[in-house]
Protein backbone atom coordinates (compact mmCIF):
# COMPACT_ATOMS: atom_id res chain seq x y z
CA UNK A 1 0.00 0.00 0.00
CA UNK A 2 1.15 3.54 -1.02
CA UNK A 3 1.60 6.16 1.77
CA UNK A 4 1.57 9.86 0.46
CA UNK A 5 3.14 13.16 1.92
CA UNK A 6 3.31 16.17 1.11
CA UNK A 7 6.21 16.16 -1.35
CA UNK A 8 4.27 14.12 -3.29
CA UNK A 9 1.43 15.46 -3.27
CA UNK A 10 3.12 18.63 -4.98
CA UNK A 11 4.89 16.96 -7.31
CA UNK A 12 1.42 15.16 -9.06
CA UNK A 13 -0.21 18.80 -9.06
CA UNK A 14 0.36 21.13 -11.73
CA UNK A 15 -0.95 25.22 -11.81
CA UNK A 16 -3.65 23.95 -9.63
CA UNK A 17 -1.16 24.64 -6.95
CA UNK A 18 -1.99 27.98 -4.72
CA UNK A 19 0.40 27.62 -2.53
CA UNK A 20 2.95 24.51 -1.07
CA UNK A 21 6.21 24.74 1.19
CA UNK A 22 7.03 21.15 3.42
CA UNK A 23 4.51 21.44 6.20
CA UNK A 24 1.47 23.20 4.22
CA UNK A 25 -0.10 22.79 0.58
CA UNK A 26 -2.95 24.13 -0.65
CA UNK A 27 -4.16 23.75 -3.92
CA UNK A 28 -8.06 23.56 -5.84
CA UNK A 29 -7.38 19.92 -7.32
CA UNK A 30 -7.34 16.41 -6.24
CA UNK A 31 -6.19 15.15 -9.17
CA UNK A 32 -3.05 13.92 -7.88
CA UNK A 33 -4.84 11.16 -5.58
CA UNK A 34 -7.39 9.94 -8.12
CA UNK A 35 -5.47 6.57 -8.63
CA UNK A 36 -6.49 3.08 -8.57
CA UNK A 37 -4.04 2.01 -5.51
CA UNK A 38 -5.49 2.57 -1.97
CA UNK A 39 -3.27 5.17 -0.77
CA UNK A 40 -2.76 6.00 3.13
CA UNK A 41 -2.32 10.06 3.74
CA UNK A 42 0.69 10.79 5.58
CA UNK A 43 -0.85 14.68 6.47
CA UNK A 44 -4.64 15.76 6.96
CA UNK A 45 -6.44 16.81 4.40
CA UNK A 46 -8.82 19.24 4.08
CA UNK A 47 -11.41 19.70 1.46
CA UNK A 48 -14.21 22.17 0.78
CA UNK A 49 -16.67 21.47 -2.28
CA UNK A 50 -17.48 24.72 -3.83
CA UNK A 51 -19.82 23.18 -6.77
CA UNK A 52 -19.91 19.65 -7.77
CA UNK A 53 -19.57 16.45 -6.34
CA UNK A 54 -16.06 14.51 -4.92
CA UNK A 55 -16.11 10.66 -3.52
CA UNK A 56 -14.44 8.37 -2.05
CA UNK A 57 -13.90 5.78 0.45
CA UNK A 58 -12.26 6.92 3.82
CA UNK A 59 -10.50 3.83 5.91
CA UNK A 60 -13.81 1.92 4.36
CA UNK A 61 -16.51 4.05 4.28
CA UNK A 62 -18.50 6.30 1.55
CA UNK A 63 -17.95 9.83 1.77
CA UNK A 64 -19.29 12.04 -0.33
CA UNK A 65 -18.97 15.69 -0.88
CA UNK A 66 -21.62 18.04 -2.65
CA UNK A 67 -21.66 22.08 -2.43
CA UNK A 68 -21.27 23.73 0.81
CA UNK A 69 -20.00 20.22 2.06
CA UNK A 70 -16.14 19.74 4.00
CA UNK A 71 -14.21 17.44 5.65
CA UNK A 72 -11.66 16.86 7.24
CA UNK A 73 -9.29 13.82 7.56
CA UNK A 74 -6.67 13.32 10.25
CA UNK A 75 -2.87 11.36 9.02
CA UNK A 76 -2.93 7.85 8.54
CA UNK A 77 -6.25 8.13 6.67
CA UNK A 78 -6.96 5.31 4.03
CA UNK A 79 -8.33 6.55 1.27
CA UNK A 80 -9.65 4.58 -2.04
CA UNK A 81 -11.94 5.33 -4.96
CA UNK A 82 -11.50 9.26 -5.26
CA UNK A 83 -13.96 10.38 -7.74
CA UNK A 84 -14.36 13.93 -9.01
CA UNK A 85 -16.81 15.21 -10.99
CA UNK A 86 -16.38 17.26 -14.14
CA UNK A 87 -18.08 20.53 -12.68
CA UNK A 88 -16.71 20.19 -9.27
CA UNK A 89 -14.74 23.24 -7.70
CA UNK A 90 -12.66 22.86 -4.29
CA UNK A 91 -10.61 24.44 -2.26
CA UNK A 92 -7.95 21.72 -0.58
CA UNK A 93 -5.55 22.47 2.24
CA UNK A 94 -3.25 19.54 3.31
CA UNK A 95 -1.39 19.96 6.57
CA UNK A 96 1.70 18.00 7.37
CA UNK A 97 1.61 15.88 10.86
CA UNK A 98 4.49 18.06 12.08
CA UNK A 99 2.60 21.31 11.09
CA UNK A 100 -0.81 20.17 12.98
CA UNK A 101 1.08 19.27 15.57
CA UNK A 102 2.27 22.11 16.15
CA UNK A 103 -0.75 23.87 16.09
CA UNK A 104 -2.15 21.64 18.19
CA UNK A 105 0.58 21.85 20.94
CA UNK A 106 -0.48 25.62 21.40
CA UNK A 107 -4.36 24.67 22.39
CA UNK A 108 -5.29 23.84 25.67
CA UNK A 109 -8.00 21.81 24.51
CA UNK A 110 -7.57 19.67 21.71
CA UNK A 111 -9.26 16.72 23.00
CA UNK A 112 -12.60 18.18 21.51
CA UNK A 113 -11.08 18.88 18.21
CA UNK A 114 -9.13 15.78 17.80
CA UNK A 115 -12.21 13.34 18.81
CA UNK A 116 -14.82 15.52 16.98
CA UNK A 117 -12.12 14.89 13.45
CA UNK A 118 -12.37 11.52 14.04
CA UNK A 119 -15.56 10.91 14.74
CA UNK A 120 -16.96 13.64 12.37
CA UNK A 121 -15.37 14.07 9.06
CA UNK A 122 -17.86 15.39 7.19
CA UNK A 123 -20.29 18.54 7.25
CA UNK A 124 -22.70 20.33 5.33
CA UNK A 125 -22.58 24.54 5.90
CA UNK A 126 -24.82 27.34 4.97
CA UNK A 127 -23.61 29.70 2.60
CA UNK A 128 -22.89 32.05 5.10
CA UNK A 129 -20.96 29.90 7.38
CA UNK A 130 -19.41 27.88 4.04
CA UNK A 131 -17.86 31.58 2.69
CA UNK A 132 -16.87 32.20 5.91
CA UNK A 133 -14.48 29.48 6.25
CA UNK A 134 -13.37 30.05 2.72
CA UNK A 135 -12.11 33.34 3.85
CA UNK A 136 -9.65 31.65 6.26
CA UNK A 137 -8.38 29.50 3.52
CA UNK A 138 -7.72 32.47 0.96
CA UNK A 139 -5.67 34.72 3.95
CA UNK A 140 -3.62 31.80 4.37
CA UNK A 141 -2.91 31.24 1.11
CA UNK A 142 -2.22 35.21 0.61
CA UNK A 143 -0.26 35.55 3.95
CA UNK A 144 2.15 32.19 2.21
CA UNK A 145 2.60 33.97 -0.48
CA UNK A 146 3.72 37.01 1.95
CA UNK A 147 7.54 35.85 2.07
CA UNK A 148 8.89 39.02 2.89
CA UNK A 149 7.02 39.23 6.45
CA UNK A 150 8.76 37.98 8.99
CA UNK A 151 6.07 37.11 10.95
CA UNK A 152 5.09 34.59 8.33
CA UNK A 153 5.12 31.34 10.28
CA UNK A 154 3.31 32.44 13.21
CA UNK A 155 0.73 33.89 11.01
CA UNK A 156 -0.20 31.13 9.19
CA UNK A 157 0.09 29.28 12.53
CA UNK A 158 -2.89 31.34 13.64
CA UNK A 159 -4.98 31.63 10.53
CA UNK A 160 -4.77 28.02 10.53
CA UNK A 161 -5.77 27.84 14.31
CA UNK A 162 -8.82 29.93 13.41
CA UNK A 163 -9.57 27.83 10.54
CA UNK A 164 -9.89 24.74 12.78
CA UNK A 165 -11.90 26.26 15.74
CA UNK A 166 -13.91 28.13 13.38
CA UNK A 167 -15.30 24.23 11.52
CA UNK A 168 -15.45 23.38 15.63
CA UNK A 169 -17.30 26.46 16.22
CA UNK A 170 -20.65 25.47 13.23
CA UNK A 171 -20.35 22.14 14.89
CA UNK A 172 -21.13 22.82 17.96
CA UNK A 173 -23.93 25.13 16.89
CA UNK A 174 -25.13 22.26 15.17
CA UNK A 175 -24.91 19.91 18.34
CA UNK A 176 -26.50 22.45 20.41
CA UNK A 177 -29.09 22.96 18.08
CA UNK A 178 -30.00 19.09 18.21
CA UNK A 179 -30.19 18.95 21.72
CA UNK A 180 -32.68 21.46 22.39
CA UNK A 181 -34.59 19.10 19.93
CA UNK A 182 -34.17 16.16 22.39
CA UNK A 183 -33.85 18.01 25.42
CA UNK A 184 -37.45 16.10 26.13
CA UNK A 185 -36.61 12.49 25.04
CA UNK A 186 -33.17 11.91 27.68
CA UNK A 187 -33.82 8.21 27.60
CA UNK A 188 -33.33 7.43 24.25
CA UNK A 189 -30.22 5.73 23.19
CA UNK A 190 -29.04 8.14 20.75
CA UNK A 191 -29.44 10.88 23.81
CA UNK A 192 -27.55 8.54 26.16
CA UNK A 193 -24.91 8.15 23.73
CA UNK A 194 -24.58 11.71 22.77
CA UNK A 195 -24.43 12.16 26.80
CA UNK A 196 -21.62 9.47 26.96
CA UNK A 197 -19.39 10.57 24.65
CA UNK A 198 -19.35 14.43 26.16
CA UNK A 199 -18.62 13.06 29.32
CA UNK A 200 -15.92 10.87 27.73
CA UNK A 201 -14.16 13.80 25.68
CA UNK A 202 -14.80 16.41 28.87
CA UNK A 203 -12.89 13.71 31.58
CA UNK A 204 -9.18 14.48 31.87
CA UNK A 205 -8.26 10.95 31.28
CA UNK A 206 -8.11 9.39 35.07
CA UNK A 207 -11.33 7.39 34.40
CA UNK A 208 -10.77 4.21 32.89
CA UNK A 209 -14.08 2.56 33.90
CA UNK A 210 -17.53 1.59 32.07
CA UNK A 211 -19.06 1.80 35.85
CA UNK A 212 -17.68 5.63 35.93
CA UNK A 213 -19.39 7.05 33.44
CA UNK A 214 -23.00 4.39 34.20
CA UNK A 215 -22.45 6.41 37.32
CA UNK A 216 -21.90 9.94 35.67
CA UNK A 217 -25.37 8.88 33.52
CA UNK A 218 -27.23 7.13 36.49
CA UNK A 219 -27.89 3.89 35.08
CA UNK A 220 -26.13 0.58 35.00
CA UNK A 221 -23.24 -0.24 33.41
CA UNK A 222 -24.55 -3.05 31.89
CA UNK A 223 -27.27 -0.63 30.23
CA UNK A 224 -24.85 1.82 29.08
CA UNK A 225 -22.56 -0.75 27.83
CA UNK A 226 -25.64 -1.79 25.51
CA UNK A 227 -26.96 1.42 24.54
CA UNK A 228 -23.38 2.44 23.32
CA UNK A 229 -22.49 -0.95 21.09
CA UNK A 230 -26.56 -0.70 20.20
CA UNK A 231 -25.57 3.28 18.50
CA UNK A 232 -22.12 3.37 17.77
CA UNK A 233 -21.24 -0.46 16.72
CA UNK A 234 -18.33 -0.19 19.54
CA UNK A 235 -17.63 -1.22 22.84
CA UNK A 236 -17.64 1.84 25.67
CA UNK A 237 -14.46 0.44 27.00
CA UNK A 238 -13.13 0.62 23.64
CA UNK A 239 -14.06 4.34 23.14
CA UNK A 240 -13.01 5.14 26.33
CA UNK A 241 -9.13 3.74 26.49
CA UNK A 242 -9.11 5.45 22.76
CA UNK A 243 -9.65 8.93 24.55
CA UNK A 244 -7.26 7.99 27.42
CA UNK A 245 -4.38 7.04 25.50
CA UNK A 246 -4.95 10.36 22.97
CA UNK A 247 -4.39 12.33 26.05
CA UNK A 248 -1.66 9.73 27.09
CA UNK A 249 0.18 9.91 23.92
CA UNK A 250 0.24 13.55 24.14
CA UNK A 251 1.49 14.00 27.32
CA UNK A 252 4.30 11.94 26.17
CA UNK A 253 5.08 13.45 22.67
CA UNK A 254 4.56 17.45 24.49
CA UNK A 255 5.38 17.45 28.02
CA UNK A 256 8.84 17.79 29.78
CA UNK A 257 6.98 15.32 32.47
CA UNK A 258 8.93 12.08 33.64
CA UNK A 259 7.15 8.66 33.21
CA UNK A 260 6.78 8.32 36.33
CA UNK A 261 5.04 12.33 36.39
CA UNK A 262 2.76 11.03 34.03
CA UNK A 263 1.78 7.98 35.60
CA UNK A 264 0.61 9.54 38.77
CA UNK A 265 -1.13 12.48 36.41
CA UNK A 266 -2.89 9.72 35.20
CA UNK A 267 -4.28 8.24 38.62
CA UNK A 268 -2.28 4.89 37.72
CA UNK A 269 -1.56 2.82 40.90
CA UNK A 270 2.37 2.58 39.85
CA UNK A 271 3.98 3.18 36.68
CA UNK A 272 4.21 -0.54 35.88
CA UNK A 273 0.72 -0.82 35.43
CA UNK A 274 0.92 2.65 33.41
CA UNK A 275 3.68 1.08 31.20
CA UNK A 276 1.29 -2.09 30.93
CA UNK A 277 -1.78 0.14 29.84
CA UNK A 278 0.39 1.88 27.36
CA UNK A 279 1.92 -1.56 25.51
CA UNK A 280 -1.56 -2.47 25.11
CA UNK A 281 -2.91 0.00 23.29
CA UNK A 282 0.39 1.62 21.70
CA UNK A 283 2.49 -1.86 21.22
CA UNK A 284 5.61 -0.12 22.44
CA UNK A 285 6.40 1.03 25.92
CA UNK A 286 6.23 4.62 27.31
CA UNK A 287 9.85 5.52 26.93
CA UNK A 288 9.70 3.55 23.36
CA UNK A 289 7.01 5.76 22.17
CA UNK A 290 8.59 9.01 23.20
CA UNK A 291 11.50 8.61 21.77
CA UNK A 292 9.89 7.88 18.31
CA UNK A 293 7.77 11.03 18.77
CA UNK A 294 11.72 13.02 19.34
CA UNK A 295 12.69 11.08 16.09
CA UNK A 296 9.57 12.25 13.77
CA UNK A 297 10.64 15.95 15.27
CA UNK A 298 13.81 15.96 13.72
Amino acid sequence: MESIGIDELKRGTNEAVCYADDCLFVSESLQCLCTSEPVRLDFSLMVFCMEGCVEWEQNGSFCALHEHDFVITLPGTLLTNLVVSDDCRMKVVCVSDRFLRRMLRASTNVWHVIRFVKSNPLKHLSDSDFEYLLRYVDLISIELKNGASIYREEIVQHLFAALIFGMLSDINRCMASENGTDRDKTTTPVYMFRRFMEEVSADNGCHRSVTYYAGRLCCLPSYLSRIVKKVSGRRALAIIDEHVIDRIAFELKYSDKSVKEIAMEFDFPNISFFSKYVRKHLKVSPTAFRNMALTDEK
